[in-house]
């Protein structure tokens, strides 16, 4: 996620980047660590260490899909590498469509 000198989120310049702001917060979200947020929101990245990969990608598509903004989270790749996967997602929101790639630390 791209910030600011002193650490904050950058301001998305398109639509986009606000999807992948969007996607990267709830995949480094744990579910049901914090109490401001539903159960639906964050993933369970903790335990991914210990699962296998079909039920990894479930569990991303679905903390993507649950946000309001996010009409379709599609899991194209996934790679795991040592303590870090990699990632390739399509999302789909209500005004357009990207793809993250990023690193995910297990």
């Amino acid at each position: 996620m791209a910030t600011t000198d002193d650490g904050r989120p950058k301001k998305t310049a398109t639509y986009g980047e606000y999807l992948v702001q969007t996607a990267l917060k709830i995949l480094n979200t744990e579910r049901f660590q914090y109490v401001v947020y539903d159960e639906e929101i964050g993933v369970e990245r903790s335990e991914w260490a210990n699962w296998e990969d079909v039920e990894i990608k479930r569990d991303i598509e679905e903390a993507l899909a649950a946000h309001t903004e996010i009409t379709q989270a599609e899991v194209l790749s996934m790679e795991r590498d040592g303590q870090n996967m990699y990632l390739r997602i399509k999302l789909t929101g209500l005004a357009g469509e990207t793809e993250l790639e990023e690193a995910i630390e297990l």
